[in-house]
């Protein structure tokens, strides 16, 4: 009686113990992203070199060219008018020169 107790007691550890460990595993930090305002967005980064802006956004989800300049565009970063909007970059002399937002389903550029 004992022994099949234990037995069962066993049983149950060996099936729940995989679990919180495995759960325990999972503490990788995700990255959420800062939803800012056109003010905030463009009070931080209007005028910055490409560095900055690498370090404050991190990598941009499109890299593209527009009369030979670089323009980034990171996608739903702007809320204004209680929508959310991608925000371009469009620098000139390897700073911020100008940012324009356009809401997501407009299409892709083909510059």
């Amino acid at each position: 009686m004992i022994a099949s107790k234990t037995r069962a007691i066993f049983i149950c550890i060996l099936l729940l113990a995989p679990a919180t460990l495995w759960a325990g595993e999972d503490n990788t930090e995700q990255k959420t992203k800062h939803i800012y305002t056109v003010i905030e967005f463009e009070s931080k980064f209007m005028n910055r070199r490409q560095e900055q802006v690498l370090a404050g956004l991190g990598e941009p989800d499109r890299k593209w060219e527009h009369r030979g300049k670089k323009v980034w565009t990171y996608n739903q970063v702007i809320k204004e008018q209680g929508k959310i909007w991608n925000q371009n970059i469009m620098f000139d002399f390897g700073r911020v020169n100008m940012m324009w937002g356009e809401l997501p389903n407009e299409g892709e550029h083909k510059g």
